[in-house]
């Protein structure tokens, strides 16, 4: 089973990022289940934020989210 995510971005954003991934040979949902599977693999976010906003700092600290006890789990839910 799959599930589907869904966020805004900018439309000059959305530009310059598939451009970006582009060159690599990505499309954005290939870019984002990288990024997903290496937030679970580091237990957060895969780089450094040096300098987080409050909305970042607030969904830093948020309890909304789905735990798992190993990455494995995790990646078992990203692909099912």
């Amino acid at each position: 089973m799959t599930s589907q995510v869904h966020f805004r971005i900018g439309d000059k954003e959305k530009k310059d990022f598939e451009i970006v991934l582009n060159r690599v040979g990505l499309t954005p949902g290939e870019a984002f289940r990288i990024f997903a599977k290496k937030s679970i693999e580091a237990g957060g976010i895969p780089f450094e934020v040096s300098q987080p906003n409050p909305r970042l700092e607030k969904a830093i600290k948020s309890q909304d989210y789905v735990e798992f006890n190993d990455p494995e789990e995790g990646l078992n839910w990203l692909n099912e």
